[in-house]
């Protein structure tokens, strides 16, 4: 009798476990304290825990949904491609093995090609704020842009600040740009670099400094949060800050686990994210550029900034790429060049700022 006791004991702690364990894998409801019930929320992301737009970005961003629901919808954030590798955050959402995730156009090429656009090279970018207005105004007046978004709830859009090109040797001018193999993530910036005779190299981002290490590139086109997360300014001594690209992030939502929100907390996450959280995300990295760049020269790294007729000769460079990328989207029915046009309206517009 006690040996079936037993057995039922030990099996009823496995089953026990199984359940709390199957609780984590998907949005789920528990009662609170006072008997209302609590959604968990799973947010996948690629980046380690203490990168800036974690501490600066999603972990108040989620903390203040949690309070402004009254502790009725917890997120839980998983970062390190724990829950999903950063190619797969999207697909992640529309399966519902994430219910919430942040990523990087970037890597999804061909997938979202109008919300590309803030990829182009030598926009004008020169703020992660400033990128962010404008790819968030331009995502809610683009039906065209939305619709590549259809499987999902778009939380907001936004953008890192202009990128930089570190390398071992010096750049001095636009010319010394001929012969460099520099790593990028991809996208409209990898004909551009091409057009100016360097040569981009596709590799992931933890690889990067291995490889400038050992000579295999000469350095990369990263924003400078990038820069200082994985310690270029280690091999990589010399930089010109040309914001030579931006890159646009995406926040989104399973749309179920949306509809399963009551309006009143639908209400907070709208009020929460949009415009609000994407110049919340932005800015962590416009105020870390000042520690990344401090840290650069720390280490004996010399940053260049061209003048305006260097920039100048930098981004006619570029405009034969602007005008391929929208070319291309006429091709395939989408609008390409009413897009190119609104951004440059928009970055004017926000200038500054």
């Amino acid at each position: 009798m006690k040996k079936k006791w037993k057995i039922l004991t030990v099996g009823l702690l496995v089953l026990s476990l199984a359940i709390s364990l199957l609780a984590g894998c998907g949005s789920s409801k528990d009662a609170a304290s006072d008997g209302k019930k609590v959604t968990k929320l799973k947010f996948t992301h690629h980046n380690p825990p203490n990168a800036f737009v974690c501490t600066q970005g999603m972990e108040p961003w989620a903390k203040e949904i949690e309070k402004k629901t009254g502790g009725q919808v917890k997120i839980d954030i998983y970062p390190s491609s724990t829950l999903a590798k950063p190619q797969d955050a999207y697909d992640s959402v529309i399966k519902g093995t994430a219910d919430i995730a942040w990523g990087y156009i970037t890597y999804y090429p061909g997938r979202f090609p109008l919300t590309e656009v803030l990829n182009l090279p030598m926009l004008g970018v020169n703020k992660a704020t400033m990128g962010s207005k404008v790819i968030w105004e331009l995502f809610q007046k683009t039906p065209a842009m939305q619709k590549e978004f259809a499987d999902v709830k778009v939380l907001m859009l936004h953008t890192h600040d202009g990128a930089p090109v570190t390398s071992r040797k010096p750049i001095n001018n636009l010319d010394d740009m001929a012969g460099k193999k520099l790593r990028t993530a991809g996208g409209p910036l990898v004909p551009y670099l091409q057009s100016i005779g360097a040569s981009p190299m596709a590799m992931p981002a933890p690889d990067t400094y291995q490889a400038t290490e050992k000579g295999v590139i000469d350095g990369a086109v990263m924003a400078w949060e990038a820069v200082e997360m994985l310690n270029l300014q280690e091999v990589a001594k010399n930089a010109v800050d040309a914001n030579v690209a931006s890159g646009t992030f995406f926040l989104i939502m399973n749309k179920k686990a949306w509809d399963s929100l009551t309006p009143e907390q639908q209400k907070v996450f709208e009020e929460e994210s949009g415009d609000k959280a994407s110049q919340l995300f932005a800015k962590a990295w416009d105020n870390t550029k000042t520690s990344s760049t401090n840290k650069f020269t720390k280490a004996g790294g010399k940053i260049l900034t061209p003048d305006a007729a260097e920039l100048a000769r930098w981004k006619e460079k570029a405009k034969p790429v602007w005008d391929k990328w929208a070319n291309d989207l006429e091709a395939k029915g989408l609008p390409g060049k009413a897009v190119l046009a609104d951004t440059l309206q928009l970055i004017e517009k926000y200038k500054g700022q």
